[in-house]
């Protein structure tokens, strides 16, 4: 297979399905347990110091309708991962992503970095935050 050149040849590579190709913020490969997270480049260490760097993996209102309070299907998404992977035994990995405009909301992807990804801890903050620590590179091959 050739190198993956973006993020939906990136999850093939690693068999992992996302529920939809477009909206999708994560992808799950089912086999292996294991489940993979987008994370913004720029989402990084944004509530202040901890033992080591972080990334923002979803805060409480991404995904989260304004007027209505509903969650977009992207956000339910998300939720149903992190479920398994907090209480699921799934093991978690990340691949960045960066914003065509960061000050846009939703954002929208203008590049995936496709040539590695990382194992990643996840944590719950009080807030209903989630966090991930980058633990591992894993070269795309």
């Amino acid at each position: 297979m050739a190198k993956p050149e973006n993020r939906s040849q990136l999850m093939g590579y690693f068999g992992a399905k996302q529920k939809n190709i477009v909206w999708s913020w994560c992808a799950v490969n089912e086999d292996e347990k294991t489940i993979y997270f987008s994370v913004w480049t720029d989402y990084r260490n944004k509530f202040g110091k901890r033992e080591r760097d972080y990334y923002v993996i979803q805060e409480p209102h991404w995904g989260v309708n304004n007027e209505t309070g509903s969650f977009s299907a992207a956000r339910n998404d998300h939720d149903e991962k992190f479920e398994k992977a907090l209480n699921g035994g799934y093991r978690t990995f990340g691949y960045f992503v960066e914003a065509k405009d960061k000050n846009v909301v939703p954002r929208e992807i203008a590049n995936t970095k496709t040539s590695f990804v990382f194992s990643l801890k996840i944590e719950r903050l009080d807030d209903g935050s989630i966090i991930g620590y980058p633990l591992n590179r894993i070269e795309v091959r």
